[in-house]
């Protein structure tokens, strides 16, 4: 693994986002590559593929340029993106397929030279979603110090994981403050990309690190997207149907949950977080 120093960061965020099993529809590596797109920055390392990666499931990607072709093979990437407010060390790369104990360490190891006040993992699930509503973003943690600081929900999850439940859990005892947002993704319009959940993904990325963040065209391209899924959708009366007994459902759910125990709970947690941004003395 090849890096610069970390030392010179300006109050630095880790932002990771792991392709494939995590990442529905690619739209949390979508935003890391949106973030590298929209911003100045220089790259800070890698974690060479070569032990980490089964070439036969995360196959090398051959490209051809100008002055001939080359192989780009599997790696997590690590950039610095100066966003004007913050720096943001943007980590990607496809979810390993071998020794996760190794890796989660080695990468672990690597965020912590970066000091950061907060390591946030990117992922989208596909869901019962309907692509017609707002799509659900929720933000969790293990760590009850950042549960507090940040005003988020404790992860009770239990079951199969990924490599951000992984290296969530070896953050938590490494005492690195962490959590994960996750965007869900209509199961029936899963091919990326995705930008409604790119953009969802990015706007409660704002909230979370109290910047804004540059947003281009994605808001625009998650309304065509979204106009082409209704058209498309009307070309098949049973899909229709699919979606308008989503629609309902999602409708009535949304009404059932604005109960007073969780409209007192979202206030509460919105007076955490402006207790959290008053200056101390």
């Amino acid at each position: 693994m090849q890096h610069s120093s970390p030392d010179a960061l300006r109050n630095p965020a880790v932002v990771v986002a792991f392709s494939g099993w995590n990442d529905a529809g690619n739209a949390a590596s979508d935003i890391v590559a949106h973030l590298i797109a929209a911003y100045p920055g220089f790259d800070v390392g890698t974690i060479d593929g070569e032990r980490y990666y089964d070439f036969q499931a995360a196959r090398p990607m051959l490209h051809r340029a100008a002055d001939g072709p080359w192989i780009e093979w599997p790696a997590i990437r690590f950039r610095v993106v100066q966003h004007p407010d913050r720096d943001l060390v943007v980590v990607v790369g496809p979810e390993p397929n071998l020794l996760w104990r190794t890796f989660s360490a080695e990468i672990v190891g690597k965020i912590k030279e970066f000091s950061p006040e907060l390591v946030v993992f990117l992922g989208a699930m596909l869901s019962d979603t309907p692509h017609s509503r707002p799509l659900p973003v929720g933000t969790y943690t293990s760590d009850p110090h950042v549960e507090r600081r940040f005003g988020m929900e404790i992860s009770d999850y239990a079951g199969p994981t990924g490599m951000i439940g992984v290296v969530s859990q070896l953050m938590l005892h490494e005492r690195v403050p962490a959590a994960s947002v996750w965007v869900s993704v209509p199961h029936y319009v899963s091919t990326p990309p995705n930008p409604k959940a790119q953009d969802a993904l990015l706007t409660e990325l704002e909230t979370l690190l109290k910047i804004s963040l540059d947003h281009a065209s994605i808001p625009e391209d998650a309304e065509r997207w979204a106009t082409a899924v209704d058209q498309l959708s009307q070309q098949d009366p049973d899909i229709a149907e699919y979606i308008e007994q989503l629609e309902e459902a999602r409708d009535a759910e949304e009404v059932e949950g604005a109960t007073g125990d969780t409209i007192a709970a979202e206030l509460e947690k919105f007076l955490r977080k402006q207790g959290d941004d008053e200056p101390q003395p």
